[in-house]
């Protein structure tokens, strides 16, 4: 997964940050580790390259029998979302999400990324690509709300056919106020095989849940193994390029008692079951998303027989080419009708706890967390529990500045004030380990000269220890190091809140989004070497200070060089803050006790007695 390579790109960095020493370490003394679903059968789901040929008379009838049906559009339009349903299938081949919704207000007007100030685009969650594999072979197509039985024939003919709709004008538009909700019906009936399907849809102009209710008989019997197809690739279709900050739409599932995130990649390199992954666990909701945005299908109990497949083409951007995956999920649900729920939406921590509250009270009081949804990485268990304030600390300083990127700057100056004890004492200890430096050094020298049935050896190598303890260069790190998972859960907050998606600042148009000027991270990478260079290190080698201050800001610019701007302006100001913070506790050390010259007759003793313990010892070697 992208996120979990630049979070180990993250945690290199702070390795090298941290444990410079290490790399130059002090020589060490010498010494001598549903359940109310049919149980699935073996017929596998088609996949969509696969020719799905009747086997029978019948079924030759039964698909290639004239559709009298007139194939028509239906346009659903919501204060917060905008789709077009095609008869042909019952499948949506548009889903326009139009604002976030705000529980204190209504939210703001979202956009593809792909927008200019000039020319908005529409923020499309439907992939193109899937539609365009039904062109010509209309079973083909990769659509959400695509039924599926895992039958060849069957499946054909749910695909080809037109459906009627029911409980809507001839305009084909169905249009909800504030408050309302409306109900549509999609019913398809084949005399010669027996099949009547009803797709039955009710949407709430309130929230992005859309109810589900399917029902597929054959001879007045529910066919087993029904599954809804909910993707491919539900996202942004406007992102021109996925990175390390904005990931590919991955497949995401609460299957058993965890969460499963999948992305196309994954399930392409498994040897075992290429193109398809199939799970024996049942499945509470299931569906597939971007960074900021998901569709996922929650069923009114547990189903066995959740797949995820994938479909490789060719990407063309920027001359090149390059393969892709498109990723769907099939979903088991009810063939009797019993409701589920589809929610289509940004991946808002408020707006998915307010839906899991809602359909938790829909089923009876099952527990539903769609804030599963996003996905805060493999060190989750960690960064989610501060993540979460984090992010309600940003919206509450947001709604005084009226500003993400005013809010994020006073979080940081927030942040490092209270962190400063931690970096005072960690300079403290820095500056120490680097005053003692030079003994340590010396002690090692003559340690190396002696033989180990020196009697002499042991008193150095108490000395030694002696000092090592008093000037530990990982108790400058340690205090760091405490502050590490909030500095991870503070990046995770950042790159994954939609509060920050298309939110300006400045000259910056979009702060989820990298400065396309570049400024930002060539002044953080400015910045940070200059802190580097007034940092108390441990080792006192000026040319591996040098190199330590070059080093890491080379690094973070190569890391952070298309990070998200609202990442760069928090490490940015993080920096200024330290260099003003680090300014005043050079002065503070310079003024301290263990930065004071010692009394010239205690420094002549001291080293009157260092001179008679280094001849003894050439004496004894004599």
């Amino acid at each position: 997964m992208d996120q979990k390579r630049l979070l180990l790109a993250f945690a290199l960095s702070a390795v090298i940050l941290f444990g410079w020493s290490y790399l130059f370490p002090p020589a060490q003394p010498e010494q001598n580790t549903n359940s109310s679903q049919p149980a699935p059968t073996d017929s596998p789901l088609p996949t969509p390259t696969s020719q799905l040929a009747p086997t029978d008379s019948q079924n030759i009838v039964s698909v290639n029998a004239t559709d009298n049906t007139p194939q028509r559009t239906l346009i659903v339009s919501t204060p917060l979302y905008k789709i077009e349903i095609d008869s042909r299938g019952a499948v949506a081949k548009s889903w326009i999400i139009e604002r976030n919704k705000d529980k204190d207000g209504d939210g703001k007007p979202l956009t593809s990324i792909a927008s200019t100030k000039e020319k908005p685009q529409p923020l499309e969650l439907v992939s193109q690509k899937g539609l365009e594999l039904g062109k010509d072979d209309p079973s083909k197509i990769l659509a959400p709300l695509k039924l599926v039985t895992g039958k060849p024939d069957v499946d054909s003919l749910l695909a080809s056919r037109n459906f009627q709709f029911g409980g809507v004008d001839d305009s084909g538009q169905l249009k909800l106020r504030v408050g309302e909700q409306k109900t549509v019906e999609f019913t398809m009936t084949e005399p010669v095989t027996g099949i009547e399907v009803l797709k039955r849809l009710t949407f709430d102009a309130d929230s992005y849940a859309v109810k589900l209710e399917t029902k597929i008989l054959q001879g007045g019997q529910p066919v087993p193994n029904a599954k809804i197809a909910i993707g491919p690739n539900i996202g942004d279709q406007g992102v021109p390029e996925y990175t390390f900050y904005s990931i590919a739409p991955e497949g995401v599932a609460a299957v058993g008692d965890g969460v499963e995130y999948l992305t196309a990649s994954q399930i392409e390199e498994d040897k075992q079951s290429p193109h398809v992954k199939k799970f024996d666990a049942p499945v509470q909701w299931a569906g597939v998303g971007d960074t900021y945005f998901a569709m996922a299908l929650v069923l009114p109990q547990p189903a066995i027989g959740l797949e995820f497949r994938t479909e490789k083409y060719e990407h063309q951007a920027n001359g090149q080419k390059e393969d892709r995956f498109l990723i769907t999920s099939y979903v088991p649900v009810p063939s009797d009708g019993s409701p589920a729920y589809l929610f289509a939406g940004p991946k808002d921590h408020d707006q998915l706890q307010e839906t899991s509250a809602q359909l938790s009270n829909n089923f009876g009081g099952r527990q539903v967390d769609l804030g599963q949804l996003i996905n805060y990485g493999w060190t989750s268990r960690m960064t989610k529990p501060l993540a979460t304030p984090i992010l309600w600390s940003i919206k509450h300083l947001n709604k005084l500045t009226g500003s993400y990127g005013l809010a994020i700057i006073l979080f940081t100056i927030i942040i490092y004030m209270l962190f400063f004890p931690l970096k005072w004492r960690s300079s403290k200890s820095m500056k120490k380990a680097q005053k003692l430096a030079p003994r340590m050094k010396e002690l090692q020298e003559k340690i190396k000269g002696m033989k180990q049935n020196d009697p002499r050896l042991k008193e150095l190598q108490m000395e030694q220890l002696r000092l090592m303890k008093e000037g530990n260069p990982l108790g400058g790190c340690l205090p760091l190091l405490i502050q590490m998972p909030f500095l991870i859960a503070l990046y995770i907050a950042i790159t994954i809140s939609i509060d920050f998606r298309q939110s300006s600042f400045l000259w910056i148009h979009d702060l989820s989004a990298g400065d396309p000027t570049k400024v930002l991270p060539i002044l953080m990478a400015g910045s940070m070497l200059v802190l580097q260079l007034i940092t108390p290190a441990p080792s006192a080698d000026p040319l591996q200070r040098k190199m330590m201050a070059v080093i890491m800001p080379l690094m973070m610019l190569y890391i952070l060089w298309s990070a998200p701007a609202g990442l760069l302006v928090y490490w940015l100001v993080g920096n200024l803050v330290g260099f003003g913070q680090q300014v005043v506790i050079n002065r503070m050390l310079k003024n301290s006790e263990d930065d004071q010259e010692q009394p010239p007759a205690e420094k002549s003793q001291t080293g009157s007695r260092s001179k008679k313990k280094l001849n003894d010892a050439r004496l004894t070697q004599a």
